[in-house]
């Protein structure tokens, strides 16, 4: 035991420690931002989530024939509608866009026969 009093601990300074520190926060924010931008790259939840809900609001105005509305808020995703006449009597062009606070999201495009609203089938 007398012999243990005098032997000196070996451990790391402040400094040592500290610098460990930085590398270690320097790897952490680099590989953060990589794991980012995989992440906003590839095809994502809410962009499929976005296209499924525009071909459904598609698919409801093609049985209707005719836009309520122009714009549509729903599950935080902004849809803007718009109809363009085409040169035959009777059928338009309708397109669907989508964003997500102001950042578009997706596009959608179809033709439809177009109704008045008092007009039944």
């Amino acid at each position: 035991m007398a012999g243990m009093i005098h032997k000196k601990l070996k451990g790391s300074t402040l400094i040592e420690v500290l610098i460990a520190m930085v590398i270690i926060v320097v790897i952490f924010t680099v590989a953060m931002q990589v794991f980012s931008n995989v992440l906003n790259s590839g095809i994502s939840f809410k962009k499929l989530q976005v296209q499924n809900q525009m071909e459904q609001l598609a698919y409801e105005i093609k049985q209707q024939g005719y836009l309520k509305q122009n714009e549509l808020l729903l599950d935080s995703i902004n849809y803007q509608f718009k109809f363009t006449d085409t040169e035959t009597p009777g059928i338009s062009y309708l397109e669907i866009k989508a964003a997500i606070r102001n950042k578009n999201v997706g596009v959608y495009k179809c033709l439809l026969k177009r109704k008045e609203p008092d007009e039944k089938n």
